[in-house]
């Protein structure tokens, strides 16, 4: 019963298991998965796809998955995908298919990045270079290590299609907006001129498009505009976008384009973390590590679930402090 301390609560009791099982001592590893198989059996989605992620039995696995998936986390739904049998083009026409792409949609709209590129993919595959370079936008922006490799592809193959601006065939979640402001990132980021301004993407941005916002913070920090980037990330907050609330943390942080307000970012480094936002997951921890280690372990772990390798690094430290 020791495990299941009554002084430390579910987040901890989690953060504590990942920490045993990261851990070198002779029976850590042991200690730990004991305790996330009962937060796992009490309903714990975290547990649920860290032991997911821990077992060798695929029937196991894919149960796991699939059960944690039906709490609407996107890793899960990512995951589960994996195993359900489809084309290499999907065929909507075949339930297979269509539920694996329903599915994979799913979790690229709840914020999985590799979702994000595989959804890039599936529209690259039939041409549809309007959704294809929104997602891979969107994976690109969030810190997918190939985001940028399969914008710039798309981009090569979009300028010998002849640069088209329309694509609106078979694209059921075309929006003008989003397609001209998923076009400029991907123009900027071939480094060619961008089909409009950026004054003309700011309304955008303020008006709270994801991308757009994006775009806006992207181009004005690296040209040093910090004031614009910081209105286009607070607007984003406004609206609770996770990715938005963790750049908007990172001026206040800095105090870049205002005054820096430490307080006031942890506690948006918090709500962009409770989002799902992965790199936001990871410095929340940074901000518990000298204070509460089992709930500072709590989001490294699940930043390590999201695949943050830096995570899984502040993970082996302090287990084996």
């Amino acid at each position: 019963m020791a495990l299941f301390r009554s002084d430390l609560s579910i987040d901890e009791q989690f953060g504590k298991a990942v920490l045993l099982t990261f851990c070198k001592k002779t029976g850590s590893f042991e200690k730990g998965f004991k305790t996330l198989n009962k937060l796992y059996k009490n309903g714990n989605v975290e547990a649920t796809l860290a032991l997911a992620m821990m077992n060798q039995n695929r029937q196991e696995k894919q149960m796991m998955y699939d059960l944690a998936a039906e709490s609407g986390n996107a890793e899960a739904i990512w995951q589960s995908c994996a195993f359900i049998p489809h084309s290499y083009i999907p065929d909507c026409t075949n339930s297979m298919d269509a539920l694996w792409e329903a599915k994979c949609l799913m979790a690229a709209e709840r914020g999985s990045l590799d979702a994000m590129i595989e959804m890039g993919n599936i529209y690259s595959r039939r041409n549809n270079y309007a959704e294809s370079m929104y997602w891979y936008s969107m994976g690109n922006a969030l810190g997918h290590k190939d985001g940028k490799k399969s914008q710039l592809g798309l981009a090569h193959r979009w300028l010998a299609a002849g640069a088209p601006r329309s694509f609106t065939s078979g694209s059921p979640q075309f929006d003008m907006i989003r397609f001209i402001c998923s076009n400029c990132y991907l123009e900027w980021n071939a480094g060619l001129k961008m089909s409009i301004s950026l004054q003309d993407i700011f309304p955008c941005a303020i008006n709270g498009v994801p991308i757009a916002i994006y775009l806006v913070g992207d181009i004005c920090e690296a040209n040093g505009n910090d004031e614009m980037a910081y209105n286009a990330y607070k607007a984003g907050a406004i609206s609770n976008d996770a990715h938005s609330l963790r750049c908007y943390a990172d001026m206040l942080l800095m105090g870049k384009g205002t005054k820096k307000d430490l307080e006031a970012a942890r506690e948006n480094y918090l709500l962009s973390a409770m989002g799902g936002d992965r790199e936001a997951m990871y410095i929340t921890g940074e901000f518990l590590k000298d204070t509460n280690k089992y709930k500072a372990a709590y989001w490294y772990g699940v930043s390590h679930l999201l695949g943050y390798e830096l995570a899984r690094e502040r993970l082996l430290q302090i287990a084996n402090q």
